[in-house]
C-alpha cells in the first residue's frame, strides 16, 4: 500500500520528537554527572575568591548547604550556576526578586522554628490522640497543622538512623540542637545563590547572610552543633529519604578537613 504525504509528515514529527526527548535526558544527566562530580571533591572553594575571613566565616553557616550542591565555600558566587535555575526555580518556586524576598523573608522569621517546639513536645507522647490534640491548640492555620504532623512522622520514621549515624544520642540532644542549624543554611546558600541570578544585589544578599549569622550564634554554640541541627532540620523536611547517614558524613568532613571553612575559622 502506498503511503501518503500525511504518513511521512507525521514520521518525522515523531522522530523530532524523540530526538529531543533524548536531547532533554541526555542534557539532565550531564548535569547530574557534573553535580555529583563536584559534590564529590568534598570542600571545593573558588581559587579567586578575594573575601576576608570574616566573610567566609559567614558564609559557612551554609557549608553543609554548599557541600550537597558541590559549591564553592569561599565566594559569594557559587561555581555552579548552570544548575541555579533548577535550584531556586523547581526547588523553592524562585523566579523574580519578589519571590526571592518573600522565601529568604520567611526562613528568617519562621521556617522550620516555628513548628519544632511543638514537634518535639508531641515526639514525646506516646498517644496519638494527644499528639493530635496538641497540634490543633497550637498550629493556626491547616497549611500549619499539616506541615507540623509531615514534620513529626519525618523525626519519627528517622529517629533510629539519626541515632545510629551519632546525630544525636538521646531524645534531650534533640532539644540542645533544634533545627535553627536547618533554617540558617538554607538562608545563606539562598541568599548567595539569588545574587548569582540577579534577583538579589549583592548587598541585600548579605544582609540576609548576617540575619543567617546571627540566629545560628542565638541558638547554637559550634560549628559541630550546627551540623546536628542542620541534619535534624532536613530529617524533618525529607524523613527517610533526606539520606541523614550521608549528611552525617558531609559534616564530619567539614569538621576534619584542613580546607575547611569549619577548621579554618573559628565559631564566634
Amino acid at each position: 500500500m502506498e503511503r501518503g504525504l500525511e504518513f511521512y509528515v507525521m514520521l518525522a514529527a515523531a522522530a523530532a520528537g524523540a530526538l529531543m526527548w533524548l536531547y532533554r535526558k541526555g542534557s539532565k544527566a550531564i548535569t547530574t554527572v557534573r553535580k555529583l562530580r563536584r559534590a564529590f571533591r568534598e570542600i571545593c572553594l573558588n581559587p579567586k575568591s578575594t573575601l576576608d575571613a570574616e566573610h567566609c566565616r559567614r558564609l559557612a553557616i551554609g557549608a553543609m548547604y554548599a557541600s550537597q550542591q558541590g559549591a564553592w565555600q569561599n565566594s559569594m558566587e557559587t561555581g555552579i550556576l548552570d544548575t541555579l535555575p533548577e535550584i531556586l526555580g523547581s526547588w523553592w518556586g524562585i523566579g523574580s526578586t519578589g519571590e526571592a524576598r518573600e522565601q529568604l523573608d520567611y526562613l528568617c522569621e519562621k521556617g522550620f522554628r516555628y513548628y519544632w517546639p511543638t514537634v518535639l513536645e508531641a515526639f514525646q507522647l506516646e498517644d496519638r490522640q494527644q499528639q493530635d490534640t496538641l497540634f490543633q491548640q497550637r498550629m493556626t492555620s491547616q497549611e500549619d497543622y499539616d506541615k507540623a504532623t509531615s514534620q513529626l512522622l519525618n523525626l519519627q520514621q528517622t529517629w533510629d538512623e539519626l541515632t545510629s549515624c551519632g546525630v544525636v544520642a538521646s531524645r534531650e540532644e534533640l532539644l540542645r540542637y533544634g533545627v535553627t542549624g536547618w533554617d540558617a543554611g538554607r538562608i545563606v546558600f539562598v541568599a548567595r545563590a539569588c545574587c548569582e541570578m540577579g534577583y538579589l544585589s549583592e548587598e541585600e544578599a548579605w544582609r540576609y547572610i548576617d540575619r543567617a549569622d546571627a540566629l545560628a550564634h542565638e541558638a547554637l554554640g559550634s560549628w559541630h552543633d550546627l551540623a546536628m541541627s542542620y541534619i535534624i532540620g532536613r530529617s524533618l523536611w525529607g524523613g527517610k529519604r533526606a539520606y541523614n547517614s550521608v549528611m552525617k558524613t558531609t559534616a564530619d568532613v567539614l569538621l576534619s578537613d584542613p580546607k575547611s571553612p569549619w577548621v579554618c575559622y573559628r565559631w564566634q
